[in-house]
């Protein structure tokens, strides 16, 4: 098997472990969002939040051992060189297409009008710094919100004629919370866990309900924050139902001001009619906000030291010298457990003539040479290479030859093991 045709299915199989463990928590986060509903939107955003960061279980021993490493090893004898191929041939159409849809629409930004701070801001909460960029369109799509490092929102200009100017402050609030709360980010994490998962058949349900709940917490947000009331503000969201989509842009956008799924909407409107705006609803918003932050921390801690704790190395380069006949029947794993001397390393390997006398009469190996293997880097049980061979003439101890390369090409292979898959 080529070293490209070996991290290929190594990779799939990384990737369908990590799957694996990330199915479990995004089965429990479907359960969660089907039996509480609305009425649990924190809870049912927090779980699906953790989603990407169950992912790091993918490297829990717990799939090398009991009737999983079972399961493990039955699934890897399904993986096929053409299927990984094939599957990584898909995944790479997807990928390309997703980066071109992006890079469409941050050439379509460059032509759009970008609108002064100044056009809005007063009418945004105080204290707080909006360093967001706002591009206005003439094309009729959803107001959405994008971007990472360079975040972004998008608003059709018809709704700036539309609306008054409360009311088109109180849409850039939204968006700009997509964008402070991570909404936007942990979608984008969605994204490309489809494009590399794309059999995974929960995910497009997931992100559904992603969206879904990420509206809930950016709807409470604008009526606390923003400018307008509960009622108001929702007749701002049916307002936006009047404007046909853009469908390029809206696939290529991360999150929309208005879902035009009739029960979602129906759902945040009941929701904005059971927020408080009394006195004290503003103080209790931003407290739940905190408490839901430290809660979410601990939670993602908990994720991260549980993979920590429980990952299978990634990188083991192999201390133990196996030895093998002319044939390659193994003669033993661990040559210094057998109580043999040896010195080993990348530039020469060396054994006294006694020594190996003394080992040739323990295991009385076919034919003139004992092929010793030794520095080979381990992935996971069963899994690695890479290592280096000596053969030695039984005869005589200082007839060597080393039989692996050691050229740029298989430093870079090491290199590939160890940082890279």
């Amino acid at each position: 098997m080529s070293f490209g045709m070996f991290v290929l299915l190594f990779t799939l199989l990384k990737l369908m472990r990590m799957m694996a463990a990330a199915t479990v928590v995004l089965a429990a986060a479907l359960i969660l969002c089907r039996l509480g509903g609305a009425r649990t939107w924190r809870l049912n955003l927090g779980m699906l939040a953790l989603v990407p960061f169950a992912c790091l279980m993918g490297y829990s021993k717990i799939f090398f051992t009991g009737r999983l490493f079972i399961l493990t090893n039955y699934v890897r004898g399904l993986i096929t060189e053409e299927l990984a191929a094939i599957y990584f041939m898909v995944t790479g159409v997807l990928a390309v297409r997703h980066i071109r849809r992006h890079r469409k629409l941050r050439r379509e930004l460059c032509r759009m009008r970008r609108l002064e701070r100044a056009e809005y801001s007063g009418l945004l909460p105080k204290g707080r710094r909006w360093k967001i960029r706002v591009y206005l369109t003439e094309e009729y799509c959803s107001p959405f919100a994008g971007g990472i490092l360079q975040p972004y929102i998008v608003l059709p200009q018809i709704l700036q004629e539309r609306l008054s100017k409360e009311e088109f402050a109180a849409v850039i609030c939204h968006e700009m919370l997509h964008i402070r709360q991570g909404h936007v980010l942990l979608l984008h994490a969605y994204a490309w866990l489809r494009i590399f998962w794309w059999i995974h058949p929960l995910l497009p349900a997931a992100e559904a309900r992603l969206r879904e709940n990420v509206e809930y917490s950016s709807d409470e947000g604008s009526v606390m924050l923003g400018p307008l009331d509960a009622c108001a503000y929702a007749g701002v969201i049916l307002k936006t139902l009047r404007i046909r989509r853009q469908e390029g842009f809206l696939a290529a956008g991360v999150t929309t001001f208005s879902d035009h799924s009739f029960p979602v909407l129906k759902k945040r409107v009941e929701r904005l009619g059971k927020i408080r705006e009394n006195g004290g609803a503003k103080s209790c918003y931003q407290k739940r906000r905190q408490v839901s932050s430290v809660l979410a921390g601990i939670a993602v801690a908990a994720m991260l030291g549980a993979a920590w704790v429980t990952a299978m190395p990634r990188y083991t380069r192999m201390e133990e010298i196996a030895a093998f006949d002319e044939e390659l029947q193994p003669l033993t794993y661990d040559l210094e457990k057998e109580g043999f001397s040896a010195s080993a390393a990348d530039e020469g390997f060396c054994m006294s003539s006694r020594e190996l006398q003394r080992f040739a009469e323990k295991y009385k190996p076919q034919g003139e040479y004992v092929i010793f293997c030794y520095g080979s880097i381990m992935k996971e049980p069963g899994v690695g290479g890479l290592g280096q061979a000596a053969r030695v003439r039984v005869s005589d101890a200082s007839d060597v030859a080393l039989l692996a390369r050691r050229e740029w090409i298989d430093e870079l292979q090491v290199f590939v093991m160890k940082y890279l898959i």
